[in-house]
């Protein structure tokens, strides 16, 4: 093997050297954004206890606007790092007010911080969403500020399906409806495409099902029981309503919002990319469709049919976009608005510094009034 000329094995170390020096300063950039985002986001939160006795509402809608802050921030990771976000598929505006359910296919750790980001400039939604996320995340330094915001951490596993369902339909009554939130981030597939994709091909020979390769078979547990809690209401041979609780208020779900997300080449990114930024700058794309809620059947064998031809439609898409490069152009509902051509998802460098403003000056005030107390 020929050696290279010690010029080109100069220039090949500087550019390593750099590359690591660049990924060391950003790892310790998002290890100090934890220091003075984290600890400030919990103590504004205890400082408004009083807040939340008197009026719960404003206390909810202050909390939602932090968590929207702090969700922009881990957002921000990967944009900053040149991993630009893209969308494009059905115009979704008209849904940002009402209770909705999300269903995404999920393919690695960055899914959620891609999520945080593209959802950040769609009015209310992040300030009064909800996630159903593995409980592994509550461990996590976002896992504390998920616990308090009312997200659900759903535990995998057949012995734990039951008991997790009656725990999803008791939380919908304590928190989702009390808190009035709206969006309900649900990942039906249950885990990441690389470690169910084997299984679910063979469930699929087995039981005569479509063979997928882009996304896995989803599970329609947790989406039953979020329709059968906070859906509208079904009548009973007697007349009476499954959910006629929630529809003393009016709040049920009125949409399913489905999200595809698609990486360059099928190759995801994951949290240490997008914290780290070791990969090449690549974009990511989302595609957006939306369903009434009337046309999703209640059932659970027509709802597993629902549920499994949205995700072989997921399939053709994924399909489409790594073969051509962009999602398929137009819609099969007549008179929805769609952006056929994939539209940036831009950060506003002076909003993000504004944040950034705010928790630094926040910890300054925190610290100094600490350190007056104990004097």
């Amino acid at each position: 093997m020929a050696r290279l000329h010690p010029v080109a094995q100069l220039l090949w170390l500087t550019a390593w050297t750099w590359h690591l020096l660049r990924v060391t300063l950003r790892v310790l950039f998002v290890l100090v954004n934890h220091l003075y985002v984290l600890p400030v986001h919990l103590v504004w939160l205890l400082c408004l206890q009083p807040v939340r006795i008197v009026r719960p509402d404003l206390f909810w809608k202050l909390e939602g606007i932090l968590l929207k802050w702090m969700m922009a921030m881990i957002g921000w990771w990967g944009y900053s790092a040149g991993y630009r976000l893209y969308e494009c598929g059905e115009d979704l505006t008209h849904t940002y007010n009402d209770e909705a359910i999300v269903i995404v296919n999920h393919q690695s750790t960055g899914d959620v911080a891609i999520l945080m980001a593209a959802l950040q400039h769609k009015g209310p939604v992040l300030r009064r969403i909800m996630w159903i996320m593995d409980y592994i995340l509550c461990y996590t330094h976002f896992g504390m500020c998920s616990w308090i915001h009312g997200d659900f951490f759903l535990q995998q596993g057949k012995e734990y399906r039951e008991v997790m369902l009656k725990l999803l339909k008791d939380h919908l009554h304590t928190t989702y409806l009390s808190r009035s939130q709206q969006w309900i981030i649900l990942f039906p597939e249950g885990g990441f495409l690389r470690k169910r994709r084997e299984r679910s091909q063979k469930y699929a020979r087995k039981n005569n099902l479509p063979i997928l390769q882009h996304v896995v078979l989803p599970r329609v547990g947790a989406l039953k029981t979020i329709l059968d809690t906070v859906g509208p209401a079904v009548g009973h041979t007697n007349g009476a309503l499954t959910n006629g609780d929630v529809h003393a208020n009016g709040q049920h779900v009125k949409w399913i919002v489905d999200i595809t997300v698609a990486y360059e080449y099928g190759r995801p990114l994951d949290v240490q990319t997008l914290i780290s930024g070791w990969r090449p700058p690549c974009p990511t794309t989302l595609h957006y469709r939306h369903f009434p809620i009337s046309e999703v059947p209640r059932d659970e064998d027509g709802l597993t049919k629902w549920l499994y031809d949205r995700f072989e439609e997921k399939e053709q898409l994924l399909a489409h976009f790594y073969s051509t490069g962009r999602f398929p152009t137009g819609t099969t509902r007549p008179g929805t608005e769609t952006t056929d051509e994939a539209a940036e998802i831009i950060f506003n460098p002076w909003w993000m510094l504004s944040i950034h403003l705010f928790y630094l000056c926040s910890t300054a005030l925190q610290w100094y009034t600490l350190s007056t107390i104990l004097q």
